[in-house]
């Protein structure tokens, strides 16, 4: 019985003892900054626009940052979902640029971007994976995803202090997104 004994632990310290040998693990740990850099080259994580500026880079010029826009295009399977959430995208993204000082202009953008949540809500109903909550999280996450343009949401947030925001009626996503044009009336 002891020899057993003695056989098992030496088979089990001989198995720890053999580990990978990778050379090109290092014994220094990663910084955040590489392993997000890593979580993106493994698609694991979106890649994401970090230029010092809010507004980001939006070469097609359609309102959404073009890392944004291609999360987009990436992640939502169906094209009603996709034109949802670019609804969304680019009224947060209009509303991170507006001047903040102007109450009637915070206050527009405001209600575009209430109007492209109930949107999202509408075109990707609970129960869904996603959920409208879950999505208009994300998005919120993906576009803020710098000190600066957080710190820009939170100023605007405080911009609207003491502004009351009515759930919209009606017709709440972009008509024009969701028709093809000749399907117009």
């Amino acid at each position: 019985m002891k020899i057993k004994i003695i056989i098992s632990l030496l088979c089990m310290s001989i198995l720890t003892g053999c580990g990978n040998d990778d050379d090109s693990k290092s014994d220094t740990p990663l910084t955040p900054a590489e392993k997000i850099a890593k979580m993106e080259n493994s698609g694991e994580l979106p890649k994401l626009d970090r230029t010092d500026t809010v507004a980001g880079i939006d070469a097609d010029q359609n309102g959404i940052r073009d890392d944004i826009d291609a999360y987009i295009q990436k992640t939502y399977p169906t094209e009603e979902q996709r034109k949802a959430v670019s609804q969304y995208a680019r009224s947060l993204q209009a509303s991170l640029l507006v001047d903040l000082e102007n109450k009637i202009t915070v206050k527009a953008a405001t209600n575009t971007t209430s109007r492209a949540i109930s949107c999202i809500f509408k075109k990707v109903p609970s129960g869904n994976s996603p959920n409208g909550g879950s999505v208009v999280e994300e998005i919120l996450g993906v576009t803020t995803n710098t000190k600066q343009r957080l710190l820009q949401y939170i100023a605007l947030d405080k911009a609207l202090d003491g502004t009351v925001i009515s759930s919209p009626s009606g017709d709440v996503c972009d008509e024009s997104l969701f028709t093809m044009p000749d399907q117009r009336l």
